[in-house]
């Protein structure tokens, strides 16, 4: 029954036009930044200083959407969003195979002068009200409410591993409608997921934890020819794949011996090209329908 009338709602929703930029709260976000220099956008589409959060809807093509929602959220060291390389190429990938992108423009360092913790812990602020308020507006979005993601490359992948193990239940007493809802994400994903070069896991997951697929290259985070370590240890990621297997949550990591620290980038020549790290969103898609329903 809930199927059908999610059915029903999404045929109803199949001709709205709800692309575009909302910001995530009505007035000024939870400790909001005053009196900083306005953000940029650079020639390459990477995004700096940002202080207001906000989400930008990338709508699936209307006659194959499946109600699959996926926030991405862009990497850049919590310094910048790669946002052409990160969610308008996402979009174009996923909008045809019927799922709607909404990009996750989260606040950064600078102008916000926090510790690692400390910007972890802003973010996150951002990446729970984004998942309810599109949970929020899943019909009128033409959105299942229960199949949200949040993926993330790089320190946005960071981003999505901090919600999967630490998102909350809502407040159902709240005045904001927006907060009642839940901001566990119904999956998560981790794309070249990065902890400032670490090869431990800093997240602590609970049984409760949504669904984890994880995409790495065993040629990230190794020393270059220079002697440098950059980019994110393989370690990390098979460190949360442990973790929650113990624990009884599905998760699928798929390894690849190439692509380094960008092996999630949809970059539009390697995916025409059949690139094996870009054949991403049709191994996660097939994945989440081996999911219990």
């Amino acid at each position: 029954m809930k199927q059908v009338m999610w059915l029903i709602l999404a045929v109803m929703a199949m001709d709205l036009a709800v692309g575009g930029e909302f910001p995530l709260w009505p007035g000024e976000p939870p400790q909001f930044l005053a009196d900083a220099a306005p953000e940029t956008r650079d020639e390459r589409g990477v995004i700096r200083g940002v202080t207001v959060p906000s989400i930008t809807v990338y709508p699936a093509d209307a006659e194959k959407r499946n109600g699959v929602a996926l926030i991405v959220c862009a990497g850049g060291g919590y310094g910048g969003l790669d946002w052409k390389t990160h969610v308008d190429y996402a979009a174009e990938v996923f909008n045809p195979l019927g799922v709607t992108i909404v990009g996750l423009k989260y606040r950064l360092r600078p102008p916000h002068r926090v510790n690692n913790a400390g910007i972890q812990a802003l973010t996150l602020l951002d990446a729970k009200r984004a998942v309810r308020l599109v949970r929020h507006r899943a019909a009128e979005w033409g959105i299942d409410p229960d199949r949200i993601g949040i993926a993330g490359y790089s320190a946005g992948g960071n981003l999505a591993m901090n919600l999967a193990a630490s998102f909350d239940g809502g407040d159902s007493a709240a005045a904001d409608p927006v907060e009642r809802h839940s901001s566990r994400p119904d999956f998560a994903v981790g794309l070249a997921t990065w902890h400032w070069r670490e090869s431990r896991s800093p997240f602590r997951f609970e049984k409760q934890a949504p669904p984890v697929f994880l995409v790495h290259a065993t040629n990230d985070g190794v020393p270059g020819p220079d002697g440098r370590v950059g980019g994110a240890p393989i370690g990390l990621v098979r460190e949360i794949e442990r973790d929650l297997k113990a624990l009884g949550v599905p998760v699928k990591l798929a390894v690849f011996e190439e692509g380094g620290h960008g092996v999630g980038n949809l970059i539009p020549q390697r995916v025409k090209n059949g690139f094996p790290p870009a054949r991403w969103p049709w191994l996660l898609l097939e994945w989440l329908d081996t999911l219990p329903k």
